[in-house]
């Protein structure tokens, strides 16, 4: 969940999702999440579990779904799933 590739792939969601055409609530409400998760990525507090559950609400917002795709990866090649 701490590896470099990991954090990178935060920062390129966070770019997509400021080219993604949504409405404005939604971009704050992924833009709050995906702090969330670099804030606990940095404090290396992440695990598997919530991770990938936080990847699901991501997911639903259009644009994101490759970035997303990209995280599910590496979060799962960190886990070993």
């Amino acid at each position: 969940m701490h590896s470099p590739r990991t954090r990178m792939e935060l920062v390129r969601c966070r770019q997509a999702l400021a080219e993604a055409e949504v409405p404005e609530e939604l971009r704050q409400l992924a833009d709050e999440l995906l702090d969330r998760l670099m804030g606990m990525h940095d404090a290396r507090r992440l695990n598997g579990p919530v991770f990938l559950l936080a990847l699901d609400s991501l997911e639903m917002v259009p644009g994101l779904e490759a970035s997303v795709q990209a995280l599910r990866a590496a979060v799962l090649r960190e886990v070993g799933a």
